[in-house]
């Protein structure tokens, strides 16, 4: 249903790498060894074929987002 939705407004839900290394800050080649390493668990998945050397990437733009929300908020006081 929401996929549904998302398509008929005209917005993906995967992600572009240069997109989303522009959204963290980092460069695109950075961002894929991240992944490939496990990083970024919380939005990204990254496979290989058996005998290939081509990766493939798909990053979830909700997850994504939601990511950078959570990272960005400020930190909250502590009540003593």
């Amino acid at each position: 249903m929401e996929k549904e939705r998302q398509l008929e407004e005209g917005v993906s839900t995967r992600v572009k790498i240069v997109e989303a290394a522009n959204m963290l800050g980092l460069s695109p080649q950075t961002l894929r060894v991240f992944i490939q390493n496990g990083k970024f668990k919380e939005f990204a998945e990254v496979n290989k074929a058996n005998g290939s050397s081509h990766w493939n990437y798909y990053i979830n733009r909700n997850r994504l987002e939601n990511y950078l929300q959570i990272k960005n908020e400020p930190n909250q006081k502590k009540i003593s």
